[in-house]
């Protein structure tokens, strides 16, 4: 297996994955601010980007993890494999990575059908926001918890 450029053992998917979150994460929180200062269109536009760009990158991963033999394949080689520690790792961020798809993909699929376009408030919006937040802080955790798992799990 070609060695990544952030990880010594890590695949380049793997590492685009990881990258992305350093972009996703902040322009999450770009998007929440958009929402609380009512620009409806910017959120909305920010939002709509993020779900294809992750829609993309997330499925071209889980291709390549799977042609690869998995997780527990792949980090094989690292001075963690198998230790609780990098197991722990790696189900933690499963559960909140599948947490935050399981919350945002509805929510951004039901939003677009519930907003008009432009978008502007209605019924929908304290449901929306609250789910919202829910979608975010999973997706933050995802984020944050694919750091350590990386370089644990390819760089370690």
């Amino acid at each position: 297996m070609p060695a990544g450029f952030l990880g010594t053992r890590g695949d380049v998917l793997m590492d685009i994955v990881v990258l992305s979150f350093l972009v996703i994460l902040p322009v999450l929180v770009i998007s929440w601010r958009a929402a609380r200062a009512a620009e409806y269109r910017r959120h909305r536009a920010i939002q709509i980007s993020l779900a294809l760009a992750l829609a993309v990158v997330v499925t071209l991963f889980e291709i390549d993890l799977k042609l690869s033999g998995g997780i527990f394949t792949l980090t094989r080689a690292s001075s963690y494999a198998g230790t609780t520690l990098l197991n722990s790792l790696i189900y933690g961020h499963m559960l909140v990575a599948i947490g935050s798809a399981l919350v945002w993909v509805p929510l951004v699929l039901v939003s677009l059908r519930k907003f008009s376009n432009p978008p502007v408030p209605n019924a929908f919006g304290p449901t929306h926001r609250v789910w919202g937040r829910v979608g975010m802080l999973l997706m933050m955790a995802s984020g944050l918890s694919a750091v350590p798992l990386y370089y644990l799990g390819f760089a370690a």
